[in-house]
């Protein structure tokens, strides 16, 4: 990541952004396996919910008319990202298995689902100093490679959306938790952009536009018949970043249709609750 990102900065592409390296991906760990696969209902928490029948997955291997795909962040720094409408990096998830863990906080009340752990950041700022506000908000206890994973990622992240964005001043940095409350509606979102990362149980689920049914999602029509091919539907996989053009994007493809994936629920019933960093550009 380093030295694509020198090379990055040494063409001109960087001006003005701090070049950070990503954290290093020591290997998986139990619960994590395989490559990445698009399914609207991947998951990989601590107890295996019960499952719903789905279509047959597809693998993101490749960039799409909607979505490019980047083995690195850099890669999202070419004028090519400007003809997708979704940017999209796939990780391999090499920190401990925390679903017990963020369970239990919600439970006992040290966090609130859908509760927003929030940053504003300037530009010109220091994102390394941003990231450490950001986790010190956090009550719940998360193993130290996964904290170091989100400041590694605020970091890295917040310089390539700047990047993204020049009109923007500012960032907003936030940890949620999604639960029983997470957006299951299909929508575009009302302002410039959002980066996303997943940390456990399953990701954003989203969809070309040539299987949407504008007229439904525009007039508030049943959430059912917004995909004309649900076998088309595509979802990011745990730990990889994407980065979603809302409709108020300002140039080039934007207003990426997608959701919240599915509800997940342990055996005995409890949801699984999803860890969330965001990265919004108002």
């Amino acid at each position: 990541m380093r030295s694509v990102f020198r090379r990055a900065a040494s063409s001109g592409l960087l001006k003005n952004m701090q070049v950070v390296s990503e954290t290093s991906v020591p290997g998986s760990y139990a619960g994590y396996g395989g490559p990445r696969i698009l399914s609207p209902l991947s998951v990989t928490p601590s107890c295996s919910p019960k499952r719903a029948k789905v279509a047959e997955p597809r693998k993101a291997s490749s960039s799409t008319q909607t979505t490019l795909v980047g083995r690195t962040l850099a890669d999202w720094v070419v004028s090519e990202s400007a003809e997708h409408q979704a940017l999209l990096v796939e990780r391999q998830p090499w920190w401990k298995d925390f679903q017990e863990a963020l369970d239990q906080g919600v439970l006992q009340g040290d966090i609130r689902e859908e509760e927003e752990i929030k940053i504003e950041f300037k530009r010109g700022g220091d994102l390394a100093d941003a990231a450490e506000k950001l986790l010190n908000k956090v009550r719940v206890r998360l193993p130290e490679d996964l904290r170091s994973t989100i400041r590694g990622d605020v970091v890295d992240i917040g310089n390539v959306v700047t990047h993204l964005c020049p009109w923007s001043n500012t960032l907003l940095f936030k940890l949620e938790v999604m639960g029983e409350s997470a957006c299951s509606r299909w929508h575009r979102d009302n302002y410039c952009a959002r980066a996303i990362v997943t940390y456990n149980s399953s990701g954003t689920v989203y969809a070309p536009d040539d299987i949407v049914n504008f007229w439904e999602l525009d007039y508030c029509g049943c959430n059912d018949k917004i995909i004309k091919d649900a076998s088309q539907v595509c979802s990011v996989g745990v730990g990889d970043v994407f980065f979603m053009k809302g409709k108020k994007f300002p140039h080039g493809a934007k207003g990426l249709v997608h959701k919240s994936p599915e509800i997940r629920r342990h055996d005995d019933g409890r949801v699984v609750n999803r860890l969330v960093l965001k990265v919004d550009v108002p």
